[in-house]
């Protein structure tokens, strides 16, 4: 935040000199006095004097000068963050990557997990309308559904079409996801978002997923979970429990601790599928978040000025009260 912190409208700061001069003046006057009555008895300078508690400590002049410190630097317009540009944040280019793996069938979510994730990326492309959105399937492969598009209708039959029988491979390789969505964007990966919506990571994703994040002009990674902790029971289409290749039911359990290492690691954004769209509007700062870190040329800087006028208005406060004044 160092290295960002700037101010908007410089020009104000030329005011802090000035109320710390003033203030000072104010305060060197006042122990001038202090030391002209020293030669009176105490008992009479004591009588004498008007306001003497004030004077010795915290004087109205102090609260002033500092009510004038925050208002000069609120008005200098501190930022330290951008805002992205309006333009950039509707056409911001997003690779969604599907899991259509065995786990994915599970029903911990209803109807199941690949419905759920169907549902969530049509909410998330209808949320970002007029941006250009990207289709990958992976299991143990993966492959491109749809090149970037701005056509939700277009999309809407691919996403129900796909089914874990269809894909060549089995498995859950995340890895295989990223040079086909590096490809996709093209010249602008590095303000682009590859989100994952699937039901965890493996430990070998890790090491991939880091790398990518490393390397020049990345995207961002993020991912959106569907599933619970506890997992559920995957079904095929004739209604049998999908089996383990040791045999046994497949475990379909998210491993929450396999999440903060993904996180952590690599970098990635995770958010889980939650109900309503509190987890598609996370997405969506996310990849918003992606764009003001991409140096976008458009991108506003923020005015955090508000800030200190909370403190400047506290300190106002006291001036409304009947028969309070200052003594210059």
């Amino acid at each position: 935040m160092s290295e960002l912190l700037h101010f908007i409208r410089p020009f104000w700061l030329v005011a802090l000199p000035m109320i710390l001069l003033t203030w000072w003046l104010v305060r060197r006057r006042d122990a001038v006095r202090a030391r002209v009555d020293a030669p009176i008895a105490p008992h009479l300078r004591d009588a004498l004097t008007m306001n003497r508690d004030a004077r010795e400590g915290l004087r109205a002049v102090d609260g002033v000068a500092l009510l004038m410190v925050f208002a000069a630097i609120a008005a200098a317009g501190p930022t330290w963050s951008k805002q992205a540009s309006p333009w950039f944040e509707e056409t911001a280019p997003l690779v969604v990557a599907i899991e259509v793996s065995d786990t994915m069938r599970a029903s911990d979510l209803q109807p199941t997990r690949l419905d759920r994730a169907r549902f969530k990326i049509l909410d998330l492309v209808a949320a970002r309308t007029g941006s250009r959105t990207a289709l990958i399937a992976y299991a143990g492969s993966a492959h491109i559904v749809i090149p970037p598009s701005t056509d939700v209708d277009v999309l809407k039959p691919f996403l129900e079409s796909l089914d874990p029988a269809i894909m060549p491979e089995p498995g859950s390789n995340a890895g295989a996801v990223l040079p086909l969505a590096k490809t996709i964007l093209g010249e602008n990966s590095a303000i682009g978002t590859v989100l994952f919506v699937n039901d965890g990571f493996g430990s070998d994703d890790i090491a991939a997923l880091a790398d990518f994040s490393a390397g020049p002009a990345a995207p961002a990674l993020a991912a959106l979970v569907v599933g619970t902790d506890e997992g559920g029971v995957a079904l095929m289409p004739d209604g049998s429990p999908v089996m383990a290749e040791t045999g046994g039911r497949l475990d379909t359990r998210v491993d929450a601790a396999m999440l903060r290492r993904v996180s952590g690691e690599a970098g990635v954004t995770v958010v889980r599928a939650a109900t309503g769209d509190r987890d598609i509007r996370a997405v969506m700062r996310a990849v918003e978040s992606n764009l003001r870190q991409a140096d976008d040329a458009d991108a506003q800087w923020k005015d955090a000025g508000w800030w200190f006028l909370w403190p400047a208005l506290l300190l106002a406060l006291p001036w409304f009260r009947r028969g309070w004044t200052m003594q210059w």
